[in-house]
């Protein structure tokens, strides 16, 4: 699947998470203001509204916690760039027709074996860490990866940061000009370069490409 900018993207929908509304203030303002009696209803909902089942998405990553079955109900063409709750899961995604799933970093670009080369001596086999996941790709002459943890960003010790140093590497490496990312769900990217397309800043609904990049353009020059 060729991402333009008219494919959407979104991150940590978690759907099935148990204590979301708890855990994420948005989503529980979100539910009650609606008519919905299950947050994942209401997040379907607002997705299948956007996209339709022709459309083409991409999702960064913590993309469902034990609901499975309602994946089945999600509009669009997609696909999955593992986020560090779908290790374990994701299988699941195997006979899927819908969903095809990125579990490594993968380049999509010019000179891709040099810097499939240079990665392999670089980090060896520390490139299967299952959390060392992101899409590399062309966009309008404009390099982007698609990853689930933020570029450049740390919270102290870890068990992700071999993964992150692997995922931050490849993004220098390949000179690449934003990352839009997940993982950090309500909160701001750190970096100017990032882009946060986490489900709450979304207002729940996939946003096309297009879209996300003239919020950011806006942003940067608010």
């Amino acid at each position: 699947m060729d991402i333009t900018l008219d494919t959407y993207v979104i991150s940590d929908t978690h759907f099935g998470h148990k204590y979301a509304l708890k855990k994420w203030p948005a989503r529980s303002v979100a539910f009650n203001n609606s008519h919905y009696k299950d947050f994942d209803e209401l997040s379907v909902e607002l997705w299948n509204e956007s996209v339709s089942k022709e459309d083409k998405i991409l999702h960064v990553g913590d993309l469902f916690n034990d609901r499975h079955d309602i994946l089945s109900k999600l509009n669009g063409e997609k696909i999955l760039v593992v986020g560090n709750n779908d290790v374990g899961k994701y299988e699941l995604l195997s006979n899927s027709k819908d969903w095809k799933v990125i579990k490594k970093i993968k380049f999509k670009i010019k000179d891709k074996e040099l810097f499939k080369k240079e990665m392999k001596r670089k980090w060896g086999s520390e490139l299967k860490n299952p959390y060392a996941t992101a899409l590399i790709v062309d966009v309008n002459n404009i390099r982007i990866m698609f990853s689930h943890f933020p570029v450049g960003e740390r919270r102290g010790d870890s068990k992700y940061n071999m993964a992150r140093d692997i995922i931050d590497y490849a993004y220098f490496l390949t000179k690449c000009d934003v990352n839009i990312h997940g993982h950090i769900h309500s909160r701001d990217s750190i970096q100017d370069y990032c882009i946060n397309v986490s489900t709450e800043r979304l207002q729940f609904r996939p946003r096309k490409l297009r879209d996300i990049f003239t919020l950011y353009t806006n942003l940067l020059h608010s």
